[in-house]
């Protein structure tokens, strides 16, 4: 098994996001199709989606522009977003630039669930019972960083009941050898790029898919890199 497996966003082709009910869709980009689900978004200048709910916890990476969710407040570049499955939430609103985002499904096929057509399921709704909050917010820059042959923060350092995110980093030139996280992971370059096993080069807006029972060899380019690590589940109680 070929254990690099670079996601690069610029390879692919956009394509209309499909609604069975014919409601105005906008441009996706369909970066992986297995758990978990990646897709990056696109939506013109003050573009509006009603309403909705997905089916499985979702997790929003804003890369341009700006994105207002109804009382959430707006998201801009740094923030990330974390919504619980069958929280209903809405509307989405592109800002004046429009927004361009990354959104990832933890469990199965991101779905778009029209809240005026769509009722949430009862083990859903029961599931949401046990949080005290169904979405939340956090910056990127304020999220735990440590190097790859450090320990990974586990839930206790997370500062909400949204997924375990934290930042990566090395500097220029530097090596890790024997590199694993002891979990699914993906990973989203920020800045700079890592060879990785000697065999790919990963750059600045790309994806990696990490497996637990693989370990990695790791080099920074002159200018280091650094990057987000997701897990590729959601963890927390179900």
């Amino acid at each position: 098994m070929n254990k690099t497996q670079p996601i690069r966003p610029n390879d692919l082709e956009w394509e209309t996001f499909h609604d069975p009910h014919g409601r105005p869709t906008t441009p996706t980009r369909v970066l992986k199709n297995s758990d978990p689900f990646l897709i990056e978004a696109q939506f013109p200048a003050h573009f509006r989606a009603d309403q909705h709910w997905h089916p499985y916890d979702t997790i929003y990476v804003v890369t341009s522009g700006e994105m207002r969710i109804g009382d959430e407040g707006s998201f801009r570049p740094g923030d990330v977003r974390w919504v619980k499955a069958g929280h209903s939430y809405g509307p989405e609103e592109a800002g004046a630039e429009g927004v361009q985002f990354h959104l990832f499904s933890l469990g199965g096929e991101i779905g778009l669930n029209w809240a005026d057509l769509y009722d949430v399921p009862k083990a859903l709704t029961e599931r949401l019972a046990r949080f005290q909050s169904p979405s939340g917010r956090r910056r990127i820059d304020q999220m735990p960083l440590v190097t790859p042959d450090g320990l990974c923060p586990d839930w206790d350092a997370m500062p909400d009941e949204g997924p375990l995110i934290f930042r990566m980093a090395l500097a220029s030139d530097a090596v890790a050898s024997g590199v694993s996280i002891p979990f699914d992971a993906v990973w989203y370059l920020r800045s700079g790029t890592i060879e990785i096993e000697g065999e790919v080069t990963v750059g600045e807006g790309e994806f990696f898919c990490a497996s637990p029972d693989q370990r990695y060899s790791l080099k920074a380019g002159p200018e280091g890199a650094e990057w987000l690590v997701f897990s590729s589940q959601s963890l927390q109680p179900r």
